[in-house]
Parts: C-alpha cells; sequence; structure tokens
C-alpha cells in the first residue's frame, strides 16, 4: 500500500462528445437482438467523436481544461504540470500533453507527460498526478479520456453497444490534512482478455490486419479492434474487485459501513451490481451512470464525480479494473471538490 499525504481533488470536470447515437440504429443486426443486448446492457443511446466536425480528444480536453482553470481562478504560469492518460493518444509522438501545453497556453516551464492505461486509468492518473505535488509542484492538470469507439468493430456483439468516448480534466493541489492510500494489482498473464491485437510494434498492421475473423465467442472482429474475452473479465472483475476494497479497509481498520461513497469503473451494468451485493453496500453509496452514459473506459469515475457538482465527504473509495489485466483503488480520508458534466461544443 502507497500512502500520499497532503494532496486534493479540487475540482473535475468531465465531458461528452457532441454526437449521441442509439443503440437499437446499429444496422449489423437484427431488431431481435438488438432490443436482447440493450436490454440487458441497459445502454440506449452512447456519445461518439464527431469527425465530420473535427471533433477529436484534443478539442475535449481543451474545453474542459480552460473550464477547469477558469473556475479554479488559476493563473496559468502557476500550474506545474500536465499528465494524460488514455489508451489511445492523439498521435503516436509527441505526445497529448505537450500538445496541451501549448494550447492551453500554459508555461513552457511545466512537465508534460502521457500514460498509456486503460479501465483503471483514473486512479492510476490520480496517483502519479499526486506523486508530483509539494510545496514547490502546487497544481497539477490531469486529462483522461479514450476516443474507445475507433477501436471499437460495430459487427462485433461484445463491445458494439458498450462504449462512449469521453474525457475530463481534474485540478489537483498540495494541501495539508487531505491524505490518500492506493493499492494496485497488476496481472499480465491476462493481457489477452481485452486486447487490440494488431497496430503496435509487437503485430504492425498488415494486409490481414481488416480482414474479418470469428473470435473465440463467435463474434465477428477485425484485428484493429478490440477483443474481450468477456467470461474471463467478469470472473477477475468479480473475484479480484471485492477482495481489493476489503483489503485496504482491513489495513484501515475500516468496514463497509464506514465508507461514505464507492466511485467504481463503470465497465458493466450486471457486474457493478454483482459487487454491490458481494460487499453489501447500499444503493446511495454506489453511485451507477451506466446506463446515461455507457462504458466511458478509464474516464467513467471522472465522469461519476463530475455529476456530483458538490462534494465534501470523509472515507471515500474509488477503483478502477481491467485491461492488463490491472486494478487500482484509491481510498480517500476527505473529498472536498466541486465538478461540472460538460459536452462538446
Amino acid at each position: 500500500m502507497i500512502n500520499l499525504k497532503n494532496k486534493k481533488i479540487s475540482y473535475v470536470c468531465g465531458i461528452l462528445p457532441s454526437k449521441k447515437i442509439q443503440s437499437i440504429d446499429n444496422p449489423n443486426f437484427d431488431e431481435k437482438t438488438k432490443n436482447k443486448i440493450i436490454r440487458l446492457s441497459g445502454i440506449k443511446e452512447r456519445y461518439i467523436l464527431d469527425r465530420n466536425k473535427n471533433e477529436n480528444m484534443l478539442s475535449l480536453y481543451k474545453q474542459a481544461g480552460e473550464h477547469v482553470v477558469k473556475r479554479q481562478n488559476w493563473n496559468k504560469d502557476e500550474i506545474k504540470g500536465i499528465i494524460v492518460v488514455s489508451q489511445n493518444h492523439e498521435y503516436r509522438f509527441p505526445s497529448t500533453a505537450v500538445l496541451l501545453q501549448e494550447e492551453l497556453g500554459l508555461s513552457k516551464d511545466c512537465f508534460a507527460y502521457d500514460i498509456v492505461m486503460g479501465c483503471s486509468g483514473y486512479v492510476y492518473g490520480i496517483f502519479a498526478a499526486m506523486s508530483h505535488l509539494n510545496e514547490e509542484s502546487d497544481k497539477i492538470l490531469l486529462f483522461v479520456g479514450d476516443p474507445i469507439n475507433d477501436f471499437i468493430y460495430p459487427k462485433n456483439q461484445s463491445v458494439a453497444f458498450l462504449f462512449s468516448d469521453a474525457a475530463s480534466c481534474t485540478a489537483l493541489e498540495y494541501c495539508h490534512g487531505f491524505n490518500v492510500q492506493f493499492l494496485f494489482e497488476t496481472d499480465g498473464s491476462g493481457r489477452n482478455a481485452i486486447i487490440v491485437p494488431h497496430g503496435g510494434s509487437a503485430s504492425l498492421i498488415n494486409c490481414e490486419s481488416f480482414q474479418e475473423y470469428q473470435d473465440s465467442d463467435g463474434n465477428t472482429n477485425i484485428k484493429t479492434c478490440m477483443e474481450m474475452k468477456g467470461l474471463e473479465v467478469f470472473n477477475f472483475t468479480f473475484k479480484n474487485v471485492p477482495n481489493m476494497i476489503l483489503k485496504i479497509l482491513e489495513k484501515n481498520q475500516l468496514d463497509i459501513k464506514d465508507i461514505n461513497k464507492f466511485f467504481l469503473h463503470q465497465a458493466n451494468h450486471y457486474a457493478l451490481l454483482q459487487i454491490k451485493d458481494k460487499l453489501k453496500i447500499s444503493d446511495e453509496c454506489f453511485p451507477i451512470n451506466i446506463t446515461k452514459y455507457a462504458n466511458t473506459s478509464c474516464t467513467s469515475i471522472a465522469i461519476l464525480l463530475a455529476e456530483e457538482k458538490k462534494y465534501h465527504q470523509n472515507n471515500i473509495i474509488m477503483a478502477g479494473f481491467g485491461v492488463g489485466l490491472s486494478i487500482g483503488v484509491a481510498l480517500f480520508n476527505k473529498l472536498e471538490f466541486e465538478s461540472e458534466l460538460l459536452f462538446a461544443n
């Protein structure tokens, strides 16, 4: 367990793209199949980047970042660093964080770098940003987002109805009395449970990358899009996430009832309900919004926080989990922040 002291989340801005699509409009499945998937997932609509309007992640990050800086009334020259967490950055190089330094007009003295992380990315991003905070480096912007639908094959029944693109900006500050404990689990043996097989240096794009194939579950896919072994991911989530939460509570001599809110990655509605029931968490302590915004990948915890508007409570859990396979759990002794959920303009 890693303890970080005097680190605070001050403001969270989540942002969704302007284009909303209806799950029922997917032309690749019959009405019966679509209605069944919608009924089981609870996801009737999703948000995707509107490429016809030149909408991209950088434009979402910029809108969210400008909103946060304005609401915090920060002097841009005082912002010491930018971190961007995503599975899919704007370019292979340079980093998206470097682009944001110019887009936001921040000082050239600030540090800026990207992290490649998926479903547990928000917790990892908070950890990374807070690791830099001190009396001298006291203001940092964390951007977390993913254009996940760029890597979803619309004929793949297991994922075609699940995801929304989204982004976020979180303001973090050095502040006495705000302490966080982090617990991580990494299992690289599960790398193939959620994977885009082609496009990285291990398997370069070739003429076979765009040929349709049937995965082990019978779903139609191509090698440049996400392949997910749903049962394997669910089993990992259902077993390991509750255990990690209980472990961090035990180390702090706390019980489930001592936690005011559990902000979990919005992976799958059924999986979330199973975790809630397994840990015997009350509805009011366990916010769920996947049926409103779908699975927004590494951004989903930030979207949950963005809906809070104004929050001040003690003993809060955040947990991200998925691709890797990986889990990140954070226990905050207190959270005090304002937030806003925006839509791209």
